[in-house]
């Protein structure tokens, strides 16, 4: 690349520790993603004209294990806090994002915290295929997910819902 063309990062590296140690110490309470994948097209023109947005689903869990679990900021009990406990609470969902209890349907995912993983978007199940971690190596593995006590994912894999569709 020439200096003139050359990509810069939207932020510094100043303001992504401000974020990591907002999220740490409590200032930031909720760690989400609008998961906003966008065909091709949307994304390969001019960046004024590019629809906004990328994949995180798939990568969420590992890119918050990568910078914040595995630098000792936080641990996997505050993860579960800003992931699920917090945002159920924001949102007013009383059966989700608490600890379960016998007889309830599961809301709750498996992970294998020891597992490496590159990133191939192209492997993922969502149709957009534009993700930062594309090449990364990424800790971390969803195996399973339960969604009011049925499998969404099962082995890393998309499973059927209740509803009879792919999750």
């Amino acid at each position: 690349m020439t200096p003139s063309t050359k990509s810069t990062p939207l932020r510094t590296e100043a303001d992504a520790e401000a974020l990591r140690e907002g999220l740490a110490d409590g200032t930031i309470d909720v760690v989400g993603t609008d998961h906003a994948p966008h065909p091709t097209q949307a994304k390969e023109c001019e960046w004024q004209q590019a629809a906004m947005g990328m994949t995180g689903l798939e990568t969420a869990l590992s890119g918050v294990q990568r910078a914040m679990i595995e630098t000792g900021l936080i641990g996997w009990r505050r993860f579960a806090e800003v992931t699920a406990e917090r945002p159920a609470e924001i949102y007013g969902h009383q059966h989700q994002g608490r600890p379960l209890a016998a007889g309830e349907p599961a809301h709750l995912i498996l992970v294998d915290a020891q597992a490496r993983r590159v990133v191939v978007p192209e492997e993922h199940a969502t149709k957009g295929r534009n993700s930062p971690f594309r090449g990364v190596e990424l800790p971390g593995q969803v195996i399973a997910t339960f969604l009011g006590g049925h499998p969404t994912v099962l082995d890393g894999q998309l499973a059927t819902s209740r509803t009879g569709r792919t999750a």
